[in-house]
């Protein structure tokens, strides 16, 4: 969140407990290094931020005792702002829930960060954030998204089908880039195929 270029190891509070303004809620989180949790200390990120760039400006004035890259220092208010636009998203906080909350909170810190990088890869198969698909229907439990959980639907069953990886790779993509789950865009494609299967048929039962 602070410095831009290292992995965040703990969720910071912007404006730190032991001020009036801190408080321990979901809205005052922010994710941080270690060293920036530590660098950052008993200031908040505002003051933190105002300190560091009065520092570049007057080096031997002592505004920070320790200070990031200033081109770090510009970039952290629009940071935290997308982060609080992050959290403040319904949609996106749902979505989380439905897949992830049923996961226990990890011991170790590593085992946290695994989690991380198996939901970011999971992500990435996705052409546009899952939770701005369309629902199939309302649930307090289960994810009705389209794009994620199109089996949700009413009429929806599972087949499976036989790809090799390339093709099943290419299906995945034009699934995404129309929008699609690839259960919907399977039946779209066969639904002509029954179509003329139900209209031979009809006419073999006619002829005989």
């Amino acid at each position: 969140m602070y410095c831009d270029e290292r992995t965040s190891q703990t969720l910071e509070h912007e404006a730190p407990l032991a001020t009036e303004a801190g408080r321990d809620i979901w809205w005052n989180l922010v994710p941080a290094c270690d060293r920036c949790n530590g660098w950052k200390h008993k200031k908040s990120a505002t003051e933190w931020a105002f300190d560091m760039k009065m520092h570049h400006a007057h080096p031997k004035a002592g505004f920070a005792r320790n200070a990031l890259p200033l081109r770090a220092v510009e970039g952290i208010k629009e940071r935290i702002a997308q982060v609080q636009r992050e959290i403040q998203d319904v949609a996106r906080r749902v979505w989380f829930e439905r897949h992830y909350g049923d996961k226990r909170t990890p011991r170790l810190r590593r085992e946290k960060h695994e989690e991380v990088e198996q939901c970011a890869e999971k992500l990435k198969g996705y052409r546009y954030p899952p939770w701005e698909s369309p629902e199939t229907g309302q649930s307090k439990r289960a994810c009705m998204r389209v794009l994620c959980c199109g089996h949700t639907q009413r009429e929806s069953c599972l087949t499976f089908i036989t790809l090799p990886n390339p093709d099943r790779e290419a299906l995945a993509s034009m699934a995404y880039a129309r929008g699609l789950w690839v259960g919907d865009l399977l039946g779209a494609l066969v639904k002509p195929a029954l179509e003329e299967w139900r209209q031979s048929q009809a006419a073999d039962d006619g002829a005989s």
